[in-house]
């Protein structure tokens, strides 16, 4: 030992508060990870499907559409489920498919709110391997690279 130091040992009650700070900051790392990993997936894949709430004068044309028309609706890339709880609210059996988990969540809970719970339905799947067979009308916002018609 070297004149004029002192040797220290940590204290306890020290290294236990720096790992629960340590446990603490890894924990809420982690978290935000997985909060925002469903909102960040869909920048890296061939088709970026970005979420965006329709309007308003968006749902009122798709109501329209529908409006007069029988039979099961779906909306594919549902977002938050704006235009299937309006199409339930109408008295359509409307049902949503949607990519983020997130969204899904938030557009059931939306659903319980409007009333139109069990009319409305909301499922976490993949738009292109939805089976339509059994919907008579078909709702689907897309980006214009999906959408390309070849002639």
């Amino acid at each position: 030992m070297e004149p004029g130091h002192a040797q220290t040992t940590p204290s306890p009650g020290g290294r236990k508060l720096g790992l629960v700070l340590a446990w603490t900051i890894s924990g809420a790392g982690v978290g935000i990870v997985l909060i925002t990993f469903p909102f960040l997936v869909p920048a890296v894949r061939r088709f970026c499907l970005p979420f965006v709430p329709a309007t308003d004068t968006q749902i009122r044309h798709v109501l329209s559409q529908v409006g007069g028309r029988a039979g099961k609706v779906v909306d594919l890339g549902s977002g938050d489920g704006r235009v299937v709880i309006a199409a339930a609210m109408q008295g359509h059996q409307a049902v949503g498919y949607e990519l983020n988990p997130w969204l899904v969540l938030y557009s059931r809970w939306r659903a319980y709110r409007s009333g139109v719970y069990g009319s409305a339905k909301f499922y976490c799947k993949n738009l292109w391997k939805v089976q339509l067979y059994g919907y008579n009308n078909i709702i689907f916002f897309g980006v214009e690279q999906m959408v390309l018609v070849q002639l």
